[in-house]
């Protein structure tokens, strides 16, 4: 005795019986009514959403003894025969399996006869993306311009892998993903109409199982069936589909949202127990975020989150207890593990080390709180950076033997200076920028030499007895080469020579770079009262090589 599948048997026979795909279904009647139907057809989707389906419902109403129309009869030898799937004048043409331009050559042969019976011959390709670049060559101009007693409907489940030659020569459908609340109706139905004994609950797993596809659903229930017969248990459907139920993922959130790591650690492993895949659960559970952060952002919203009405109340309560930036971090996290898990040695610890650190984000304090309190701390207006430092190098500097007292270096964000002759730096030796004679040497060389004043700004320039001292930081390498060249040194002899009345040699120095200095300048930089707020704000360890780097 031959068995019928409940995919097969509850295949709609009529537009009206398409579940989800409303709009596509009222498009084609209308067509069909207002006698506007074209002659090529792309029907793109997910699978088992209806594209298949719908081909074999519009080749009816076209080639139905009482059309065409957009309500078949379903009684007529055509509806009977195209249903079937035996129908002469209506050919299904596998893509995957005649791939080749041959298979096309064919095809065009055959498209020249007429019906045998009915009033169209309607191609269905199924897969068409399977096709070959040479096949989809040959059937360009066919598909353009076809016998008007020819039809083409094409099912896909790739568009993209279809060129645009053949995508502009069709009327293009694309099919949704069905909801959730739909697919949930139609298999309470189909469960009515066969006497199976199951409740809400399972129905609602294999929901979530099939991910949107009306097929996937009842072949899970078929598979159910088959395992458990008319009377289904829960127990049944969670061990044979294995999937990860509502419960499992509202007792993980819950734990988190009232920090019990014990929780935690008990659903984790009871998870994996059960024999689930990890690696699914944090794909469910990032779903799971996902729809609380959609909602903290959005509001609820029964298309953007397809789940059972229990299960949408649940969500909403959670929301509430979580900030939208907890979530964006909890999500980071989660999508990190999800990636490594796959290679992970212990996957299981792994992701209960994830879900503990998801666990302490409520008491990490924001960065743009901490970063305002040293501010404020600070009293600097803000922390600058080492090249806003240097700004007051060179003329804008102090004037020579005045220091700043640490009142007023800490009121200027800059630390008080050592006297020490190690700590001489640019910084240091620029308190000549104010002498009137270096004052008029860079106003002369940036009249002459704009780029070499460039250069000079970055650098300690000191007047002495018989020379002229540039000093460049220890970095500044690049700097002191294009300064050593010698026409730059030479301009620079000739307008120390116009302004003191005689000739000046041009010495050109860099910091020290021996360790000892180095150390020293380090010891220097941690007591600088910004980097003690920092370290107050952020603890650790500070390397006085990093700091020399």
């Amino acid at each position: 005795m031959s068995y019928t599948v409940i995919a097969r048997k509850w295949r709609p026979q009529n537009f009206d019986e398409v579940v989800g795909q409303k709009t596509i279904t009222q498009t084609l009647q209308n067509a069909i009514r207002s006698n506007r139907v074209g002659h090529a057809f792309l029907f793109s989707g997910p699978r088992g959403v209806g594209k298949t389906t719908a081909a074999r419902i519009l080749a009816r109403a076209l080639n139905c003894h009482r059309g065409p129309t957009p309500e078949p009869c379903g009684q007529c030898p055509s509806c009977i025969e195209i249903a079937a799937g035996n129908s002469i004048d209506v050919q299904e043409i596998d893509a995957a399996s005649n791939t080749g331009v041959d298979n096309i050559r064919e095809l065009r042969e055959t498209i020249q006869y007429r019906p045998a019976r009915d009033r169209f011959k309607i191609f269905i390709i199924d897969e068409v993306h399977m096709l070959s670049n040479a096949a989809f060559n040959a059937l360009l101009k066919t598909l353009e311009e076809p016998p008007e007693h020819v039809k083409f409907i094409m099912a896909t489940t790739e568009p993209h892998r279809i060129p645009a030659t053949i995508l502009s020569r069709c009327q293009q459908y694309e099919f949704k993903m069905i909801p959730y609340q739909q697919i949930f109706d139609r298999l309470v139905l189909i469960a009515r109409q066969e006497g199976i004994k199951i409740s809400d609950y399972a129905l609602r797993l294999i929901c979530s199982a099939s991910e949107g596809s009306m097929r996937d659903a009842q072949s899970a229930l078929d598979q159910v069936l088959a395992f458990s017969g008319a009377d289904v248990r829960d127990e049944d459907v969670r061990s044979l589909l294995g999937v990860i139920d509502e419960d499992s993922l509202n007792a993980i959130v819950g734990a988190v949202i009232e920090g019990n790591r014990k929780a935690i650690l008990d659903q984790l492993g009871e998870i994996a127990r059960h024999g689930h895949d990890l690696q699914v659960f944090c794909r469910k559970l990032l779903e799971h975020i996902r729809h609380l952060l959609v909602i903290k952002a959005a509001g609820f919203d029964p298309e953007m989150i397809p789940v059972s009405p229990t299960q949408a109340d649940n969500l909403k309560q959670q929301a509430e207890k979580f900030s939208e930036i907890d979530l964006l971090r909890s999500y980071d996290l989660l999508f990190r593990a999800d990636g490594e898990l796959r290679w992970h040695s212990y996957p299981l610890f792994h992701l209960e080390i994830t879900l503990l650190k998801i666990l302490q984000l409520p008491h990490l304090e924001a960065i743009e709180k901490v970063l305002a309190g040293v501010r404020e701390t600070g009293g600097t207006g803000g922390i600058k950076s080492a090249e806003g430092s240097r700004a007051s190098v060179g003329r804008n500097s102090a004037p020579p033997g005045r220091s700043e007292s640490p009142e007023s270096a800490a009121r200027n964000g800059v630390p008080e200076r050592s006297e020490s002759p190690e700590s001489a730096s640019a910084d240091a030796l620029a308190e000549n920028g104010d002498d009137p004679v270096i004052r008029a040497l860079l106003e002369a060389v940036d009249r002459q030499r704009p780029s070499l004043s460039a250069f000079l700004e970055r650098a300690a320039l000191q007047i002495g007895p018989d020379s002229l001292t540039i000093r460049f930081g220890a970095r500044q390498k690049f700097a002191r080469q294009c300064v050593e060249e010698k026409p730059n040194v030479e301009l620079l002899e000739k307008i120390c020579a116009e302004l003191s009345g005689g000739p000046r040699r041009v010495l050109i120095e860099s910091e020290p770079t021996d360790p000892p200095s180095g150390e020293k300048a380090g010891h220097r930089a941690l007591q600088d009262p910004r980097v003690q707020l920092f370290r107050q704000a952020f603890p650790g360890k500070i390397s006085i090589e990093d700091l020399q780097e």
